[in-house]
């Protein structure tokens, strides 16, 4: 038999576990990385003069330095300070922000800015940060593609063909094949 004191105690327990359950359930899970690239940029008028306060800007994204169709665009209005300094999340007008297939390629990619009231200005190669130079190896093992660690048909049945049986014969001409240590090749200088 419980006594009250300990009834009380484990009651408050199974309350502050229901609790703490229910409040990691609706924790969200990790959050996903925002599909949007931080860009600077200093915005002048015709005569050259800073402009400040709210500005139009287009920005485009194009596979070119000049010339070709806009691969993604919008247009944002940022706020410049007193010398024209503005900063901006390419993409924050989008719910889904960036599209990562204007990426996918793996080719360059050059950005447009337009003032309003203005021709495009020249456009800025984009250039990849350092971590997203490594996280582009994760695809890889050791720098190279899983499908260089494949083995060769055949390499893991004992030197038969596929489907073949041992002491089966081989066709005419047939090669046995190679142990599997043979047939996993690498570019590896390692």
């Amino acid at each position: 038999m419980l006594r009250p004191l300990q009834s009380l105690t484990l009651s408050t327990l199974a309350v502050v576990v229901l609790a703490a359950g229910l409040s990691y359930a609706q924790t969200p899970a990790a959050a996903t990385v925002p599909h949007l690239v931080h860009f600077a940029g200093v915005a002048h008028d015709l005569n050259g003069k800073a402009m400040t306060g709210t500005v139009g800007i287009t920005f485009a994204l194009y596979a070119e330095q000049t010339g070709g169709a806009a691969l993604w665009l919008e247009t944002q209005n940022v706020q410049a300070d007193g010398k024209g300094n503005y900063s901006v999340e390419l993409g924050a007008a989008s719910a889904d922000g960036l599209p990562m297939d204007v990426f996918a390629s793996g080719e360059a990619r050059w950005l447009g800015v337009e003032i309003a009231g203005q021709a495009e200005q020249a456009r800025i190669l984009l250039l990849a940060v350092p971590y997203a130079l490594k996280a582009a190896d994760a695809e890889t093992i050791g720098g190279l593609p899983p499908s260089a660690f494949v083995r060769a048909e055949g390499a893991n049945d004992g030197g038969q063909a596929t489907g073949a049986r041992p002491g089966d014969a081989q066709p005419a001409g047939a090669q046995p094949a190679k142990s599997a240590s043979e047939t996993v090749k690498t570019n590896s200088p390692y």
